[in-house]
């Protein structure tokens, strides 16, 4: 296993590939808070432009207005709802920005429209689905995949971090709550296992390979240099040398 040779330079490089994903995920949940807003006060205002706030949800099965059914998760029944997801979804984007620094809106485009199409295959006829714990079950179940798999102390401490968070969350995957999605539980955890097994040993393998290949420039700019000044040296002394002989 190789050793660092710069000890400071993977958290230099976190900072700046999770600029990124924080900025994404400011980016997201301000778009989850203007459709809880625009849903509970004004939505009427942009009706005569889009679909009725009926049309926005997830109906297994019916193709009826699709690309509207893709906005399900973006709107929440009540204020409760809205702020349970957008706290859980806010809790493990961190955990997952602290495993994959630069890999947070690439897994969110993969995870939402994957859940949102195993949902309309796997989910019951003549039923409606909302809310954003379709991602917070993707997250999860990524992360706990991820740990699974690694079983190293960060994505173990993870994965440690998920289940302390997310308490009982393996009843939402069965029908006790009539109020709550559990089929679109299932199929976010779903997609967070499918891609976790598929993406996760690979999103972490080009961290480790970009790292060394820096250390590795590094380490021979740091070569070129040492040569550079021996040659110097020599030519001073070789200057030195030259000065001496011509005074005597």
């Amino acid at each position: 296993m190789r050793t660092s040779t710069f000890p400071m330079l993977d958290s230099v490089l976190h900072r700046k590939s999770s600029r990124f994903s924080i900025m994404w995920l400011s980016l997201v949940l301000l778009l989850v808070s203007f459709f809880q807003y625009f849903d509970l006060h004004h939505w009427s205002q942009l009706s005569p432009w889009g679909p009725k706030i009926p049309m926005c949800s997830v109906r297994p099965h019916d193709l009826q207005l699709l690309w509207a059914q893709g906005l399900g998760p973006f709107f929440h029944g009540d204020f409760d709802h809205y702020l349970g997801n957008i706290i859980s979804l806010l809790v493990l984007s961190i955990l997952f920005i602290a495993l994959f620094p630069n890999r947070w809106i690439h897994f969110w485009l993969l995870q939402h429209a994957f859940s949102v199409v195993l949902l309309w295959i796997l989910g019951s006829p003549h039923t409606s689905h909302i809310g954003a714990s379709l991602w917070v079950y993707a997250f999860a179940f990524f992360l706990i995949t991820t740990g699974v798999i690694h079983r190293d102390k960060t994505t173990l401490s993870v994965m440690f971090m998920v289940f302390i968070w997310m308490g009982g969350f393996i009843w939402g995957l069965f029908p006790i709550d009539p109020k709550v999605s559990w089929e679109g539980h299932i199929a976010g955890s779903i997609a967070g296992i499918i891609l976790g097994v598929t993406l996760g040993p690979r999103w972490r393998k080009p961290r480790k390979v970009e790292r060394e290949a820096i250390e590795d420039m590094i380490d021979k700019h740091k070569e070129n240099c040492m040569e550079v000044i021996d040659l110097k040296f020599k030519n001073i002394l070789e200057t030195l040398f030259t000065l001496i002989i011509d005074l005597q």
